[in-house]
């Protein structure tokens, strides 16, 4: 609804000279304030009397001769239209700038179109952000818009003859307008708003009372809204990741410190994901019928992952880095295990020293014996196929040059004690029934060193085949380095068992660091990843005591008894438990009932049987 008909005419006879002087178009006046009209050349007069301690501003012109005081201004507002050049296409000559006196004196009227949470005024319908009107009910039992009840202005309606009470206690008006982000962001999760009910009519309606409700925060209200946004902020960040989603998703109030925090929280470790698009689909097992949750990150923009290109607020990005993260780092046993420990996701993306790739080694030579030579960086490293963020490396086009070796940063020789890596290969798609089992890559140790002609040569010091799974689309294994001792044990997985072995590294001169090497067949599937984290001692006891004990994610039904035959799970269980205990007694028992058969019995009835067919 636009202003007054006759007021409109009139203002818009008058623009050009409103805006040269820089007046509200509504009162006409430049000084308006809580005393109401007061001219530039009352302004000294006014000061010394008010109080002899407030003194009159004055300005100068160039020559500083000037003593006229500074007139005083009122605050203005203006639409998104205002001062527009004419030369743009949605140039509009009426556009609107009106003073705050005059918004507080229009409140219940509504002629003015203003947000009451944000302040933003528009000029018609078609002017900035779309503006949804406050109504008495719901969409179910509304009578519809303002114009279409032949309304002239919002306080004939019952409902906008009473006040709001603030927190602090005052009686104020309530709003009549309110725009659609402010609504948005109010109400990320429930639709509130409604279109008006009478024909072709597109006004866009919302109950007065939740608007209330969301203009002073008492939607949840909780005491913590008392507080500054900084000081909640600050509470807010002890919360776990998923504890934060739960807050934003129950607690309107909450719902920007929520976003606040989150936003917080991925800009700390975005860097070590790679990059969007971010993707949230679904994918068939191999395996089974089922269809899983699929989240990945492709790796093909120039940027972190962020909001709004990957998703539309900062908890739900939060949310799909901790899935990524949870499976690509194998910390399922973690949050899932007896110990249940939920907040291991989220402590572990806090933490500053984690695992760090470096260095691309490339063959220098068509054999398998060739040495190893720094692979030369890519001009454009988006079409480069291989994308390595951190403790990540993504396989983003299956046309990547293979075999390639990527070794860590961090030298084992210089540290003291036991280096512990989990590491986790996974290619989509591998491990069918059908598959060869073809090795997908290695990893090992790696030696780097400088020749006597003064060039960097790396070798493997001990390196071990990472073989395709069988129906599984993941290999999991882990390393543990003794420093001292220079011993190696690798703990990794072969069909449904765990398999453990131990190595010595022999001495050899440079900087030892872990390695991995990706073939052909890894390498020719894309969105193959690779993760690699470090953990302490109880992550590394609490992976072996996993993994010997049995893991269902190392053999078909992996998501679960749905994956497995019928009766499958029962007897994989019994089978693992009988090789844990190791009283796997099955011989015994066969050759028990072998024992109590009466051998001459039978022959002697097999004996009368054949003569009773053939006499």
């Amino acid at each position: 609804m636009p202003l007054h008909e006759y007021e409109e005419n009139k203002r818009r006879q008058n623009v050009d000279t409103l805006n040269a002087s820089g007046a509200c178009h509504i009162c006409g006046s430049t000084a308006r304030n809580t005393k109401g009209f007061s001219h530039c050349l009352d302004h000294e007069e006014n000061s010394s009397s008010s109080s002899s301690a407030q003194q009159p501003r004055y300005h100068y012109n160039e020559m500083g001769t000037s003593l006229i005081p500074a007139p005083q201004t009122a605050p203005m507002r203006s639409c998104a239209c205002f001062n527009q050049s004419k030369s743009d296409p949605d140039y509009w000559p009426y556009s609107i700038r009106v003073c705050e006196m005059c918004i507080a004196d229009d409140c219940t009227t509504g002629r003015v179109r203003n947000c009451g949470i944000c302040g933003a005024v528009a000029c018609d319908e078609n002017c900035g952000v779309e503006m949804a009107e406050c109504t008495d009910n719901e969409g179910w039992n509304n009578m519809g818009c303002l114009e279409c009840r032949r309304k002239e202005c919002f306080s004939e309606i019952d409902v906008f003859k009473t006040t709001t009470t603030t927190p602090e206690g005052r009686e104020v008006p309530k709003i009549t307008r309110v725009c659609v982000k402010c609504l948005e962001q109010c109400t990320p999760w429930v639709r509130y708003d409604f279109t008006c009910r009478l024909f072709k009519c597109n006004t866009r309606l919302v109950p007065s009372d939740v608007v209330e409700r969301k203009r002073f925060r008492t939607f949840g209200s909780s005491p913590l809204n008392l507080l500054p946004e900084d000081g909640l902020a600050a509470i807010v960040d002890f919360l776990p990741n998923s504890d934060l989603k739960s807050l934003y998703v129950t607690n309107s109030a909450m719902c920007h410190v929520s976003e606040r925090v989150a936003q917080t929280r991925v800009e700390k470790c975005h860097h070590e994901f790679p990059t969007g698009p971010l993707v949230v689909g679904t994918r068939k097992s191999s395996f089974s019928c089922n269809e899983r949750l699929w989240i990945r990150c492709e790796g093909t923009n120039d940027f972190n992952v962020r909001a709004p290109e990957d998703g539309k607020v900062w908890v739900g990005i939060l949310h799909h880095l901790e899935t990524i993260a949870k499976e690509a780092f194998y910390l399922g046993f973690q949050t899932d295990g007896p110990d249940m420990d939920r907040d291991a996701v989220c402590r572990f993306m806090q933490r500053q020293d984690k695992f760090q790739f470096a260095q691309v080694y490339i063959k220098d030579g068509p054999n398998s014996n060739s040495p190893l030579i720094p692979r030369p960086e890519q001009p454009n490293p988006s079409d480069d196929g291989i994308s390595i963020r951190s403790s990540f490396i993504l396989i983003t086009d299956a046309t990547v040059k293979v075999p390639f070796t990527v070794a860590s940063s961090e030298d084992l020789v210089s540290g003291t004690g036991k280096h512990r890596f989990i590491c986790r290969l996974f290619c989509p798609g591998s491990g069918t029934k059908n598959a060869t089992r073809d090795s997908l890559g290695s990893y090992g140790i790696l030696c780097k060193s400088v020749n006597e002609a003064g060039v960097d040569t790396i070798t493997w010091a001990k390196r071990l085949d990472i073989m395709e799974g069988f129906q599984r689309e993941d290999s999991v294994f882990g390393l543990e380095y003794d420093t001292e001792t220079r011993e190696l044990a690798v703990l990794n997985s072969r069909m449904s068992r765990s398999i453990s072995s131990e190595y010595t590294i022999s001495e050899m001169e440079g900087n030892l660091v872990f390695g991995v090497e990706f073939t052909a067949k890894a390498a020719g599937i894309k969105d193959s990843l690779m993760s690699v984290r470090e953990c302490d001692e109880d992550e590394w006891s609490q992976f072996v005591q996993y993994t010997q004990n049995g893991d269902l994610g190392a053999v078909p039904g992996r998501n679960g008894p749905a994956d497995l035959p019928n009766g499958g799970l029962d007897m994989l269980v019994r089978h693992r438990r009988r090789e844990r205990d190791g009283d796997d007694n099955r011989q015994e028992r066969v050759r028990a009932r072998l024992d109590d058969v009466n051998v001459d019995a039978i022959e002697n009835r097999m004996i009368r049987a054949r003569m009773g067919r053939n006499p």
